[in-house]
């Protein structure tokens, strides 16, 4: 999966592109026809026609930026995932060994310890 991310990020990236410029020039068209003082048939059916396909546009904008978002977070999931195992596998335990030591060392077991808290604060 990791392998495949990058390549993914630059298609949905490039997509993304390419929605956004299609979007901004059906905005600039739509923008040029309204500043048109014409009140003929022809140009509402124009207008409303540069309308349709702004919209039309705009949502393709939205669903690939929503897209690329959604891989960009995959992304960063994925790496930081990639750096817990890589730390793990380095013999960088950290907090997964905390209770283990513990009871090895003759502690209490979290359930031990969480009967004594409620105890040690009815006290105070």
């Amino acid at each position: 999966m990791a392998a495949s991310l990058p390549e993914a990020l630059q298609q949905r990236t490039e997509e993304n592109n390419r929605a956004y410029k299609l979007a901004k020039d059906a905005r600039d068209a739509l923008m040029t026809l309204k500043s048109m003082e014409n009140d003929s048939s022809a140009h509402q059916a124009a207008l409303k026609k540069a309308q349709n396909i702004y919209d039309e546009h705009e949502s393709f904008r939205r669903r690939t930026s929503s897209r690329l978002q959604t891989l960009k977070n995959s992304v960063k999931d994925c790496d930081e995932s990639i750096e817990f195992w890589t730390n793990m596998s380095n013999g960088d335990w950290g907090h997964l060994l905390e209770d283990a030591n513990r009871l090895a060392s003759g502690g209490d077991s979290s359930y031990a310890k969480s009967k004594q808290q409620p105890v040690t604060e009815e006290k105070q």
